[in-house]
């Protein structure tokens, strides 16, 4: 178990940095599909960080990769589309690699994604307090990572910002590899919630059917 964290931090400064001295030991670029699964994405709530789940419909023979550009042009066009200010930014999300590391129970997958931020909008206005920070936090790990999912759709994630690492801020940490343990509460209760009132639309239908006939 040490040696496995060990080597998921030694893996995180080499993906961030992009330097491999010898390029038979790199971790293998993957191009699994995803297959089957049930995807979702997320919108900020003030008081729970994620809100209700939304169902995402990817083919089941999309690449990992393609699904992440998927779910990163997501996350751009509605979480952090516009400032609390209403002035739209230009920030998206650039898939800079995914690879597998195999191990004797199943193969492994740690992503990086550059978040692009050339006028520095998250810094100032998603990142700072600890309700944004937090929020922010919560969304892109439960984006990228699908933690309700098993196996997840990432084992691991690191988040780099205009290409480089995130320095920790006072109410936000994304340095290292991230990993789904870290929001897969939060994710499970948002698709709770999403579940739960989908029953109660289903019976209100139902009813009105009945009443109808």
């Amino acid at each position: 178990m040490r040696l496995l964290i060990f080597s998921l931090i030694t893996l995180a400064y080499v993906l961030s940095t992009g330097c491999f001295n010898d390029a038979d030991k790199a971790p293998k670029a993957s191009s699994r599909a995803i297959g089957d699964v049930q995807l979702y994405t997320f919108s900020a709530h003030h008081n729970d960080f994620l809100r209700v789940a939304r169902p995402l419909i990817v083919p089941p023979s999309t690449s990992i990769k393609d699904t992440l550009d998927v779910l990163g042009r997501e996350l751009a066009a509605s979480y952090f589309a516009k400032t609390y200010k209403d002035r739209e930014t230009d920030i998206h999300f650039e898939v800079r690699r995914v690879h597998e590391i195999t191990t004797p129970s199943r193969s492994l997958c740690i992503a990086v994604v550059n978040m692009v931020d050339k006028e520095e909008d998250a810094v100032r206005y998603f990142f700072q307090g600890s309700a944004g920070g937090q929020t922010s936090f919560y969304i892109m790990t439960a984006t990228f990572l699908q933690p309700h999912l098993s196996p997840p759709l990432l084992d691991g994630l690191v988040l780099l910002y205009n290409g480089r690492i995130l320095p920790e801020l006072d109410h936000l940490n994304v340095t290292g590899i991230l990993t789904p343990r870290l929001a897969r509460r939060v994710t499970e209760r948002a698709i709770h919630r999403f579940k739960g009132k989908a029953v109660v639309a289903h019976d209100d239908w139902r009813e009105l059917s009945e009443l109808i006939l």
